[in-house]
């Protein structure tokens, strides 16, 4: 279940949820950051790239154990200087928040925010990062990119647009030994604790089954009659055909014989055509 991943000691060092305009779903995220408010044996280095910074710090600041970095008014290299002393801490317990990593690529370019996440997950004093990522807003080739920090992450995390009463969360989980836990569940957030529902694999022969053509009734399709009765069958089937033999007749008996009957308007000749020759 996605619930045991993300709270799963020791931490999942990198949290990637990749989300859209249309999927977004920021219940998700807050669920995240107050599930590390909770454990109050770290501190959390928040960096705010979206929004209005004004309300990150009317919702986290009044908490002690959060640090709030203000990047959305910083320049370029303020904030990658920034950034870069995040990334290279050696002393404490810190986990590493970011709203929105595409803003941070716009901010400072693709190869240098990669370059600095990098360093973060290497980093023993960073217990967890946790990033958002929006895929549609992204510069460039979102595919690509999202491919990159995919590798970086441990737990990746991917909101469904809700075409259903539950949205749906599709992760990836890669445990230390190598091996990768895949699966897709149905969420909902009920007193803001996060349920998740495993759905059942759809069984193939029953898919199958579904999937035959529906048989066609002709009579449903037009507004006048094309199919025949029991009783017109049977009267049709009486019905003897001048061009059929008939049941007395012994077609053995007549094969191969040709008969022809004169008519009265028949032009029959019979005076000798070659009279006028003299032979």
């Amino acid at each position: 279940m996605l619930k045991t991943y993300i709270n799963t000691i020791p931490l999942t060092k990198f949290i990637l949820v990749v989300d859209s305009l249309e999927s977004r779903d920021s219940k998700l995220f807050s669920y995240l950051v107050k599930q590390q408010l909770s454990h109050r044996n770290h501190t959390i280095q928040y960096c705010a790239f979206e929004g209005c910074f004004k309300k990150t710090q009317d919702k986290y600041g009044a908490c002690s154990d959060v640090v709030l970095h203000d990047f959305v008014s910083h320049k370029q290299e303020k904030a990658e200087d920034e950034l870069e002393q995040l990334a290279n801490k050696t002393l404490g317990s810190d986990v590493l928040i970011v709203d929105s990593l595409a803003n941070a690529i716009f901010q400072l370019g693709l190869s240098r925010t990669y370059r600095i996440f990098n360093t973060m997950k290497n980093n023993k004093a960073i217990k967890q990062i946790i990033a958002v990522i929006h895929e549609d807003i992204l510069p460039g080739d979102s595919d690509a990119i999202i491919k990159y920090f995919s590798h970086l992450s441990t737990l990746r995390i991917d909101i469904f647009k809700a075409l259903t009463e539950s949205p749906r969360l599709k992760y990836e989980y890669k445990k230390i030994g190598g091996r990768v836990i895949a699966d897709i569940e149905a969420y909902k957030f009920e007193e803001e604790q996060l349920l998740t529902n495993k759905l059942a694999k759809p069984d193939a022969k029953k898919l199958l089954e579904n999937a035959k053509p529906k048989q066609i009734n002709p009579e449903e399709l037009t507004t006048f009659k094309i199919g025949l009765t029991d009783e017109e069958k049977l009267a049709r089937d009486r019905v003897v055909l001048p061009y059929l033999p008939s049941a007395n007749e012994n077609p053995a008996e007549e094969e191969g014989k040709i008969f022809y009957q004169l008519d009265e308007v028949d032009d029959w000749d019979e005076e000798d055509p070659d009279d006028d020759l003299d032979i």
